[in-house]
């Protein structure tokens, strides 16, 4: 599953979370090294839930489901 990631206020894409589950993920292209600092080895729900005090969103894009045309 990848997780991307933007800024809250501009939703500006600031990288992408690659997870094979909760505790087996990596970063990708996330430029800011306090966040993965902060965050190494959390959860990976954990880590969701503490976006925002990193001014930051998320999106789930998951493998293998085509996006849906409302």
């Amino acid at each position: 599953m990848e997780i991307k990631l933007y800024h809250i206020d501009t939703l500006e894409y600031v990288g992408s979370i690659i997870s094979r589950n909760a505790f087996d993920y990596e970063f990708r292209g996330v430029s800011n090294p306090h966040f993965i600092a902060m965050t190494h080895g959390m959860p990976l729900r954990a880590l969701l839930a503490n976006l925002v005090a990193f001014d930051m969103v998320y999106d789930l894009i998951d493998e293998g489901q085509a996006a849906s045309a409302e």
